[in-house]
């Protein structure tokens, strides 16, 4: 697994995953030696109005997302994002 870039994150956002459109990607904050080679997405749900925060993590180039919170309300959701590490 390698750093996440920017590059990482541009590429992310505006795509789809599990019906939710990523509409933001950062790196996650940490105090491992690694943390960051994991990022935190916001994702809105494409027909449910749901919101998500996933961590991820690229296998090659694919990013891989887990640990999702999955929330209703559009400023809880970006509260979240925001803050997880």
């Amino acid at each position: 697994m390698r750093k996440l870039t920017e590059q990482d994150f541009t590429a992310i956002i505006g795509t789809v995953e599990h019906g939710y459109i990523i509409e933001r990607a950062r790196v996650k904050e940490g105090i491992y030696t690694d943390s960051d080679h994991y990022g935190i997405v916001l994702g809105r749900g494409e027909k449910e109005g749901l919101y998500v925060t996933w961590q991820f993590h690229l296998e090659g180039e694919t990013p891989t997302y887990y640990w999702g919170h999955y929330i209703a309300d559009p400023e809880a959701a970006l509260a979240d994002y925001e803050t997880r590490s």
